[in-house]
């Protein structure tokens, strides 16, 4: 019996350290981080095959890509 007690504390500090590091990390917070450069020009990308594989019309194209820049400024 006081096997279990020790295991289900120690398992309690274990899920308390991991909660206090992602909160103390930011990540439980659920605020989305902001796309990095990288990010941006990697879904431009992606955009960009998709407008050369002819799976986007142009004014969608344009749409998204504009999205895409007053995201990113």
């Amino acid at each position: 019996m006081t096997v279990v007690v020790y295991g289900v504390l120690v398992v309690g500090v274990v899920l308390l350290v991991i909660v206090t590091v992602r909160v103390s990390l930011g990540g439980v917070t659920g605020v989305p981080e902001q796309a990095s450069g990288s990010d941006v020009m990697s879904a431009r990308g992606i955009l960009e095959e998709r407008y050369a594989a002819d799976e986007l019309s142009t004014q969608e194209y344009e749409h998204r890509l504009r999205v895409l820049e007053e995201g990113a400024s």
